[in-house]
């Protein structure tokens, strides 16, 4: 998955990747592979990027080209993340082992997820708002 906004982001505000990784408490290497979409930047280190730059999960991820909302909570509520993840599986009438299948990852570890025994990876939650249609700021607890 390539971040095309948090590179286009740090360049509009004349900022290196050191100094990106510096705020973020990652080294340059680690941000410069989040960048060019080697790695998946992890949620917890996104939602730190998009309070500094004061925007939206849906924005960064192209959920929406919305770029900042009213929000109830900066960091991510993982236990209304959990609930929410759960929530909306049972609104479409799904198991949790279809959600695992459409992720690519097993019914165990989606049911983590679920449980909050474990945050959800970036890319699965995008997977997951993208199929379902739902803002991953929401689902996160950071917007009502």
């Amino acid at each position: 998955m390539k971040f095309k906004r948090i590179k286009a982001i740090r360049e509009d505000s004349d900022l290196t990747q050191t100094e990106i990784a510096s705020i973020l408490q990652v080294s340059r290497s680690a941000y410069s592979l989040w960048e060019l979409g080697i790695n998946t930047i992890p949620l917890n280190k996104l939602n730190e990027f998009c309070n500094f730059f004061n925007l939206s999960l849906d924005y960064i991820l192209e959920i929406t080209d919305v770029k900042n909302y009213t929000l109830v909570n900066k960091n991510i509520n993982k236990v209304i993340l959990s609930k929410r993840l759960k929530e909306i599986r049972k609104k479409e009438r799904k198991t949790q082992e279809e959600i695992a299948r459409l992720l690519n990852t097993t019914h165990s570890t989606w049911s983590a997820y679920e449980n909050n025994k474990v945050l959800i990876p970036t890319i699965f939650i995008w997977k997951f708002a993208k199929e379902y249609n739902c803002s991953i700021d929401w689902l996160c607890g950071r917007t009502n």
